[in-house]
């Protein structure tokens, strides 16, 4: 992969980027689990939880 670890310890690796563009880069049966965490603004209810405390998301 040509993009640089943002993260590395042990046996996993974390990345920073578009994950439609890594996901080009990743050899075929190389990985156990892709978390990609895109910006859906999902709630309940314009309320989410931050730091053990409920707080509004409405925008």
């Amino acid at each position: 992969m040509k993009d640089k670890p943002y993260f590395e310890r042990n046996n996993f690796t974390l990345y920073l980027g578009d994950s439609f563009k890594l996901l080009e880069e990743i050899e075929e049966n190389s990985v156990d689990m892709i978390f990609a965490d895109p910006p859906y603004n999902l709630s309940n209810g314009g309320f989410t939880v931050h730091a053990d405390k409920r707080v509004s998301v409405d925008k």
